[in-house]
């Protein structure tokens, strides 16, 4: 087991990619803070982990609230005695233009997607610091962090906007024995863009087109690299984004659109 003896928060861990990274985080050794802002399905997560064996222990969190970020560090370390880990996951989509979107709109958004990974990593390093003993921050991007879509500018801003925070965080506290990398994954099977799928099966068909591997990706695939990073395998990886996308920003994508 590659993270034994740690202990990861993981935000927005209810349901989709959180989900899949707290499961295989836990398969990997690590005690799990399940932090989200729906309680029934966090409960299911946390349940999925002691069915396999796993620790885990719900945190309600909104992380778009400074204070709740705070606390989740706090409850984090009260439940398990220490953080090692922390995975920023936690996001929302609109899809909307700018011309579309509200302040209100836009101000939540930005505040669950950017403003929640930045005071969360903030109380990650102040509680790693007190440790003495480094620690892991992996923050959740997105290839739409360097290659826009349409009908998304708020969410394009904002995942932009992780990336610039993954390269400053590790530029500060990398001496801090603190890494700092994101992952950019492609489209993946979740909650979120299930709703999208929806609007009908030539909506899946264009997606999966926009990938070199001709599908959709599932959550586990970019857990696995959640791990990779948390682990000592990345000891010498920080910085970096590392992308997940079935080969989307590879070249094909900006020549294909989804038309809906």
């Amino acid at each position: 087991m590659r993270l034994k003896d740690r202990v990861a928060l993981v935000t927005g861990a209810a349901s989709g990619i959180g989900r899949a990274t707290a499961v295989r985080l836990a398969q990997e050794g690590a005690r799990i803070a399940v932090a989200d802002i729906n309680p029934t399905m966090g409960a299911e997560t946390v349940q999925t982990i002691t069915e396999q064996g796993g620790t885990a222990v719900f945190i309600p969190a909104d992380v778009s609230r400074v204070e709740d970020c705070e606390r989740a560090v706090a409850d984090s370390v009260s439940h398990f005695g220490q953080l090692n880990i922390l995975v920023n996951n936690a996001a929302i989509m609109l899809e909307k233009n700018a011309v579309d979107t509200t302040e209100a709109e836009f101000d939540r958004l930005i505040g669950v997607n950017l403003k929640g990974t930045f005071f969360c990593a903030k109380y990650a390093v102040i509680q790693f610091r007190k440790q003495g003993q480094g620690g892991v921050i992996v923050n959740m991007a997105s290839v739409n962090s360097f290659f826009a879509e349409g009908g998304i500018a708020a969410y394009c801003a904002s995942k932009g906007g992780i990336a610039q925070l993954t390269r400053a965080l590790a530029m500060d506290h990398s001496i801090e024995g603190i890494r700092v990398n994101g992952i950019c994954p492609g489209w993946i099977e979740t909650p979120m863009n299930a709703k999208f799928f929806a609007l009908g099966p030539h909506i899946r068909e264009q997606a999966s087109r926009l990938h070199a591997l001709g599908r959709i990706g599932a959550a586990e695939e970019v857990a696995s690299g959640v791990v990779y990073l948390a682990s000592d395998d990345a000891a010498f990886v920080t910085g970096s984004m590392l992308t997940i996308d079935g080969g989307f920003s590879a070249g094909l994508a900006p020549a294909m659109g989804i038309v809906v």
